[in-house]
């Protein structure tokens, strides 16, 4: 369809079967009642089209659509949209394998996992958070930069001289996200994680 052309549907049955035991397991917080399935245009680093695919909370997830359809309308670009369960199992994680997300520059919402170093859920894990473009907005904290291949934009002076898919503070991406009440991980102050955006702003 014309423009970003978002699709909400409930969670098929294929996507439902490649999720559980990866982005969805016993013990998670939402079962696939409480979740959809986001179908989506973006624009690739590439300049061409592409239809990219996230799972998301159902209370959310028109105002993720909505924040993705301003990123599409504004041209700025996704390297990568597919659902974390496409990445396997994480152990490390107990919920699909974000490093493997992440290195890859994917762009991902819905993942039953905890925050890595902790026993703690993630904010993916209620589907009400997504990672855009983590490569070029990696995780920062301590010295520690995530995704490795992140190290030439854990700055805010190397952020400043960047461009493509890069997020920085007030731009149209938090923008974006923001008029929707949504947070952004780039504001937090004892680390960053430039790439995530989340309804309730942790």
């Amino acid at each position: 369809g014309d423009g970003a052309s978002p699709v909400i549907p409930r969670v098929p049955g294929k996507v439902w079967r490649s999720m559980k035991g990866r982005t969805w397991h016993r013990g998670c917080p939402v079962g696939r009642p409480q979740l959809r399935l986001l179908r989506i245009n973006y624009w690739g680093y590439d300049g061409y089209r592409y239809r990219g695919e996230l799972v998301a909370a159902a209370s959310v997830v028109g105002q993720m659509a909505g924040a993705l359809r301003d990123m599409y309308d504004a041209g700025l670009p996704i390297r990568s949209m597919v659902r974390a369960d496409r990445f396997g199992w994480s152990s490390r994680l107990k919920g699909a394998d974000d490093y493997a997300s992440m290195a890859a520059g994917n762009t991902s919402a819905f993942n039953c996992r905890v925050v890595a170093g902790t026993s703690r859920l993630s904010q993916h894990a209620l589907g009400r958070a997504i990672d855009i473009n983590p490569v070029q907005n990696p995780f920062v904290t301590g010295g520690r930069t995530s995704p490795s291949a992140g190290v030439d934009y854990d700055t805010p002076s190397e952020r400043k001289r960047a461009a493509k898919g890069v997020i920085t503070a007030g731009d149209a991406v938090v923008r974006a996200f923001r008029k929707r009440g949504w947070g952004w991980g780039g504001d937090w102050t004892s680390m960053k994680d430039y790439q995530h955006f989340s309804a309730n702003g942790n």
